[in-house]
């Protein structure tokens, strides 16, 4: 019976003894491999984050005499659409000007631009700002050909959507 109960102590020992060396070893393996991965897959993601922010930065650059001019927020009643009740539509605007000479003209004159703003909003509909990818940006264009039309030179460079909402 001795002999019986010193041969699983010993396999129990050999069985302990393979587990401390086993789990330090998997420890390692499983640390490593985590420290490995988030190195690889941060140096592959920054990458493709700065190619990304490049190309950002050169399509959108706004050069240092231009200037941007905030308009307060515009809330207009929209064209009413066949059968459908009353939509509004709430947004904010800036426009893109040349330099500081011009934001100081638009702001001086900033009741012509609200005027053509909202004369143009006004006759839009809800579903013809909503229908597609290009809705806002030909609304955007029109803005842009309005305010300069209305002003009587060419003013807004750009016009920018901060902020839309149709209820």
């Amino acid at each position: 019976m001795a002999k019986e109960e010193k041969a699983p102590k010993a396999e129990k020992e050999k069985k302990g003894l393979s587990m401390v060396v086993l789990l330090p070893i998997l420890l390692i393996v499983v640390v490593g491999g985590s420290i490995g991965g988030t190195l690889v897959t941060n140096h592959f993601l920054t990458g493709e984050k700065t190619a990304a922010a490049e190309t950002a930065k050169d399509s959108s650059k706004i050069s240092s005499d231009e200037a941007i001019v905030a308009l307060d927020e515009f809330l207009v009643n929209l064209a009413k659409e066949d059968n459908q009740e009353q939509q509004y539509m709430k947004v904010n605007l800036s426009i893109l000007v040349a330099d500081e000479e011009k934001s100081a003209e638009a702001t001086k004159n900033v009741a012509v631009i609200r005027d053509s703003v909202v004369n143009l909003l006004r006759q839009q509909k809800a579903s013809g700002i909503l229908s597609s990818a290009e809705s806002v940006p030909n609304l955007k264009k029109a803005l842009k050909e309005t305010i300069n039309q209305e002003y009587g030179s060419e003013i807004a460079k750009d016009v920018y959507v901060t902020d839309l909402v149709i209820q």
